[in-house]
């Protein structure tokens, strides 16, 4: 009896009563499930794999499982196997198996070492699912991704054509312009028709730049030239750059700027365009007249410049794309702006180069829109 005793309770008696107990539990299972022994060879299958392939229990036994793996994930599926199992490490790992119904299916197996309670090798315990038409939509989304790469390049490479072809003509029509005006002495009935081409020709280099500098951004083109640059000189070459547009459409500009000097690092004339393109932005959107606010303040170790208008505002659907590029709100009302969509998408690049951000808030249709550039503070100017 104690003989018996003993023997019943030994660590391998106890381990192939585990080991009944599972295979019991495993045939049930929703998953394909396998035993290997410690000689790499596999020495069971749950009924759902057997099910699945078709095949009987000593058909898969071995190597006979291999049968069923396609021919050109074979090598991979047993190099990955052999590798594990010699190391003693899990894996995971995707192959093509063969059905019952005779067709190749994706299929992810993952194995584990399987130790007795005293610690000793017993080999692995693996199990399979199918995954074949996760993998088919795997394989789709990443087509479609290689093609969107590829039309976005293309688009890339258009515009940047295309803004270099428009840019030929530019020269003969401002000298154009030039000859009208010194007509203008003789014949002053041609200053109107003079005053329509060069405004429609500022209007023509805008957009031709801003198709430039957005091909040039997103294809990490754009030079920077850095240097100190005083907050109170960025903020007024911004403003002088976007005051015809804010006159001619009757706005109000507030300026509250700091008393003490804050400076930032950077280049002068690609912050003043990024700022620029927020007041831009705000005229554009502001009905007639209306008030745009431009508030400069020291944040710790940022700047903060905020450019808050009392416009129509942004909808909470179209907030989170305002700044993709050509990206442009859906209104109920025919556009009274020109432009591309491309000035906030430049704007907030042309931040994040700096080292820093633009952010947009609105509190929703017809109740305005906050835009806030933050550029990192130079020196010791964040503690004045």
């Amino acid at each position: 009896m104690q003989t018996q005793a003993a023997r019943l309770l030994s660590p391998e008696s106890l381990h192939q009563e585990s080991e009944s107990r599972f295979r019991l539990v495993a045939d049930s299972a929703p998953v394909m499930i396998w035993l290997a022994g410690p000689d790499k060879q596999f020495e069971w299958f749950n009924k759902p794999w057997l099910a699945y392939t078709g095949r009987t229990l000593e058909q898969e036994q071995g190597a006979g499982w291999l049968d069923c793996v396609h021919i050109e994930d074979l090598e991979r599926c047993a190099g990955i196997y052999h590798t594990s199992f010699d190391a003693r490490q899990p894996f995971t790992m995707d192959f093509r198996m063969r059905r019952h119904d005779g067709t190749y299916r994706w299929i992810m197996a993952t194995g584990v070492p399987r130790h007795s309670p005293d610690g000793g090798f017993h080999g692995y315990t693996g199990s399979c699912v199918d995954i074949h038409e996760r993998k088919e939509l795997e394989e789709r989304l990443a087509e479609r991704t290689r093609a969107l790469r590829l039309a976005d390049r293309r688009k890339d490479e258009f515009l940047a054509m295309l803004a270099h072809d428009l840019r030929n003509p530019l020269g003969p029509i401002t000298n154009a312009v030039a000859i009208l005006e010194r007509m203008e002495r003789g014949l002053p009935e041609v200053a109107p028709v003079r005053q329509i081409i060069e405004r429609q020709l500022e209007q023509l280099k805008r957009v031709i730049g801003d198709m430039r500098d957005v091909t040039r951004i997103t294809q990490a083109k754009v030079e920077l030239h850095m240097e100190a640059l005083p907050v109170n000189q960025l903020v007024s070459q911004a403003v002088d750059a976007s005051q015809g547009l804010l006159d001619g459409r009757g706005h109000r500009l507030q300026l509250e700027l700091p008393e003490a000097p804050l400076v930032v690092w950077g280049d002068p004339a690609r912050l003043a365009q990024a700022l620029g393109h927020l007041l831009c932005n705000a005229g554009k959107f502001t009905p007639i007249p209306g008030i745009v606010r431009v508030r400069a303040r020291a944040d710790g170790p940022m700047l903060r410049v905020e450019v808050e208008d009392n416009g129509q505002g942004i909808s909470p659907d179209f907030l989170p794309h305002v700044f993709e590029p050509f990206a442009q709100e859906i209104q109920s009302t025919p556009r009274t702006h020109n432009g591309l969509g491309v000035g906030l998408t430049i704007a907030r690049r042309l931040a994040q180069l700096h080292g820093g951000d633009i952010t947009a808030a609105s509190d929703g249709p017809g109740r305005g829109a906050r835009f806030v550039l933050s550029l990192p503070l130079h020196g010791n100017e964040q503690n004045s």
